[in-house]
C-alpha cells in the first residue's frame, strides 16, 4: 500500500467495542471495501449491531484466551481473503473485577499475570502466525497491534502496574522481531505497535478523575488519528512503536 493510499481489504480484531469498533466504522468511511472483523462472541458485541454482516462485512469468533480459536480464525480470513491489507489487533486488559493493576510487588498474582500475558501479548503475535501465509506473500500490507506508553522501559519513572508493563513491553518485542522476520520475505510488508493514548472505554474508566482537560479522546478520535499513523507509516518504519500522533516512542 503506498502512503496516503486507502486499504481496501480490512482485518481488525477486537472490533466489538472501543476501539476496535471505532476502527471499523472509520475503515469503512475511509473506502474499505471489506471488513473481516473479530469478537470473542460476535452475536452477543455492539459492533456486530452497529455493522452486521453484509456483503462487505465479514464477523468471526476469535479469543485470545483460546489458541485453537485464534488459528481456525485465521484459516478463515485467509480462505476468503489472501491478500489482507491492513491487519490490526486491538484486544487489551489491565483491569477486570478482582483483577487489578498492582501497585507493589506484593500483590502479584501468577493467574492475573498469565492472563494479561496471553491477551495482551500472546494473543496478538499468535494472530499475525495465523495469518503469515497473507503476510509473507509479497504485496504491501501493514500489521499493527495496540500496544501502551507504559510497555516503553525506558520510558518506565512511575513503577507500578507490573504486569500491564510487561505485556505490553513483550508485545513490543514480539511485533519488533516479526518485522525483522518478515522483511526478509515480504520487503513490502510494515509492522507497528501504537500507542493510542487515553481513550473514553472501559480500561481507561477507573483512571480518568486525574487527566487534564482535552486528554480524553472519544473512541472515533482516537480511531482517526490511529488509522493516520498507518497511513503514514512505510516499510522504513517497520518495526516501530508509534504515539497517536505519529511520533515514535522508544523501547
Amino acid at each position: 500500500m503506498n502512503k496516503g493510499e486507502t486499504a481496501m481489504n480490512i482485518v481488525i480484531q477486537g472490533a466489538g467495542r472501543g476501539i476496535g469498533l471505532a476502527l471499523a466504522h472509520h475503515a469503512l468511511a475511509s473506502g474499505a471495501t471489506h471488513l473481516f472483523l473479530t469478537a470473542q462472541n460476535p452475536e452477543q458485541s455492539a459492533g456486530y449491531q452497529e455493522l452486521p454482516p453484509s456483503a462487505t462485512i465479514s464477523w468471526v469468533a476469535m479469543d485470545f484466551l483460546n489458541p485453537d480459536s485464534i488459528a481456525i480464525a485465521g484459516d478463515t480470513i485467509l480462505a476468503s481473503q489472501p491478500n489482507p491489507d491492513r491487519i490490526i489487533t486491538t484486544a487489551g486488559v489491565l483491569h477486570d473485577g478482582d483483577l487489578q493493576p498492582e501497585k507493589r510487588v506484593g500483590a502479584l498474582s501468577a493467574d492475573a499475570m498469565l492472563r494479561l500475558y496471553q491477551i495482551n501479548a500472546m494473543g496478538p503475535v499468535l494472530f499475525f502466525k495465523s495469518l503469515w501465509p497473507a503476510l509473507r506473500r509479497a504485496h504491501p500490507v501493514v500489521a499493527a497491534s495496540i500496544s501502551a506508553r507504559v510497555g516503553s522501559i525506558s520510558d518506565n519513572r512511575l513503577g507500578g502496574w507490573y504486569s500491564y508493563r510487561a505485556s505490553k513491553a513483550a508485545l513490543n518485542q514480539y511485533l519488533r522481531t516479526l518485522s525483522i522476520e518478515l522483511a526478509r520475505y515480504n520487503p513490502e510488508a510494515t509492522v507497528v505497535t501504537l500507542h493510542p493514548g487515553t481513550v473514553a472505554t472501559n480500561l481507561s474508566a477507573p483512571f480518568r478523575t486525574q487527566l487534564a482537560k482535552g486528554q480524553l479522546q472519544s473512541p472515533e478520535e482516537c480511531a482517526a488519528r490511529l488509522w493516520s499513523v498507518l497511513d503514514q507509516v512505510s516499510p522504513y518504519d517497520s518495526g516501530g512503536f508509534f504515539a497517536y500522533d505519529g511520533q515514535p516512542i522508544p523501547y
